[in-house]
């Protein structure tokens, strides 16, 4: 006979002997071993989750491991302390109704379906955590850490879901299995976003397209920003105006989008920026404005060398230099284009290792648009625009100094000017 059934058997003749009559005991006896089972269960319930929680926090506290420290503020031990007591009702069901065996079953099952939710809340809550150690990781904070957890948090919750159906319907796991293949056209349409997203998220990660923190733009869908987030399904972009675009996560592999990464992992950022100059305020150098030129510290040698290279031709192939057309000759936008050519190369905040260059573009009823494309040793936004700005401030004001106009519009005073005049 069995420790359980001879307790049994002395509480039937200790009630006995209180002078209870026979159905008395029977129903007493239920009672008594019943309010036991709960008392243990509490008993060993505030154990583990008082006690024995706390001394994991206090070891964690004390110990220099983040680790532990994460899974305790993610709080993986407490979801599963409930499984202990758990574990002990269930046991216990067998002996307080060991004569009521049509109620053992049920209850049992009520007692695994809350073990089966309890493990399912502690292994959301390890992924939990899971998700903070890495992304605190050098190696795995710019990956989509948050679209693998959220995939795995799926699996464990439809894990969970077939171990209960499993559990009240008697049936074994590979036959619901089975049966759920059945219904894998509905389940890829119901799921169809979190699939393109985690297959997305897997070529994104692969592929080292999108990081943590990368500066993208998605004209399609106003994102323009830093990626603050990356889960299974979306990517949440905060733009420059302190607003947050959502995208799927797809999106960024079946459209295109900019990526500034490679512009802040590089030695410089681009400029690229014209000024047009009236077409009108073009010509040829004549001898006093090249004196004038010469007096410009920048491009002295320059003028002196071409003038001298210059004279030495015509005078060679007998140029008539009474009409300026004839031969080889100086043009102010020329001399401009130089300078502005030396001002860049020896500016202290334009990188010397990338291209630089001043260049005309295609003239347009707007003027001559001279570019200048350069990248700037300071990447930040704000101090590369102060960067642009002061080579513009200076450009801008240079250009009458080479008897050149720049391009504006005909503004309402001038029409009122001309009408005035006329």
């Amino acid at each position: 006979m069995s420790y359980q059934a001879r307790f049994s058997q002395w509480l039937m003749q200790w009630l006995g002997e209180t002078g209870a009559s026979a159905e008395s005991c029977y129903y007493l006896h239920l009672v008594l071993l019943g309010l036991g089972l709960i008392l243990v269960v509490a008993l060993i319930d505030y154990i583990s989750r008082n006690i024995i929680l706390n001394i994991v926090a206090r070891y964690a506290k004390r110990s220099n491991n983040p680790y532990d420290d994460i899974l305790v503020e993610m709080r993986v031990f407490k979801h599963l302390a409930h499984v202990v007591p758990a574990l002990v009702a269930k046991e216990g069901l067998t002996f307080v109704f060991q004569d009521y065996n049509t109620l053992i079953s049920p209850l049992q099952k009520l007692v695994d379906i809350y073990i089966i939710v309890a493990i399912i809340f502690f292994v959301q809550a390890f992924l939990r955590a899971a998700k903070t150690l890495l992304l605190n990781s050098e190696d795995f904070k710019d990956k989509p850490i948050g679209s693998y957890t959220q995939l795995l948090n799926i699996i464990n919750y439809c894990v969970g879901v077939l171990f209960i159906i499993s559990n009240l319907t008697d049936k074994p796991l590979w036959t619901l299995l089975t049966a759920f293949g059945a219904l894998s056209a509905l389940v890829i349409l119901t799921f169809r976003d979190t699939i393109l997203g985690l297959v997305a998220s897997i070529q994104i990660s692969g592929n080292d397209i999108v990081r943590i923190d990368d500066w993208i733009e998605v004209p399609k869908y106003g994102a323009d920003g830093n990626v603050s987030e990356i889960n299974l399904t979306t990517i949440k972009v905060k733009n420059w105006d302190n607003t947050v675009t959502t995208i799927p996560t797809y999106v960024l592999i079946n459209d295109s989008f900019k990526n500034w990464r490679g512009m802040e992992e590089s030695e410089g950022r681009r400029m690229k920026r014209a000024v047009n100059i009236k077409i009108s305020s073009i010509k040829f150098c004549t001898p006093d404005m090249l004196e004038q030129y010469k007096k410009i510290d920048l491009i002295r040698d320059y003028v002196v060398k071409k003038e001298s290279e210059i004279n030495d031709y015509n005078t060679k192939k007998n140029i008539d230099k009474t009409i300026l057309a004839n031969g080889r000759n100086l043009t102010n936008i020329g001399i401009f284009r130089k300078y502005l050519s030396l001002y860049i190369q020896q500016h202290p905040k334009v990188n010397k290792q990338l291209t630089m260059m001043v260049r005309q573009l295609p003239p347009t009823d707007k003027g001559l648009p001279l570019e200048i494309y350069c990248f700037t040793l300071d990447k930040q936004w704000v101090d590369h625009e102060t960067i642009a700005a002061d080579i513009f401030d200076h450009v801008l004001a240079t250009v009458p100094s080479f008897n050149l106009d720049i391009f504006e519009g005909p503004s309402g005073k001038d029409l009122q000017a001309m009408v005035g005049a006329g």
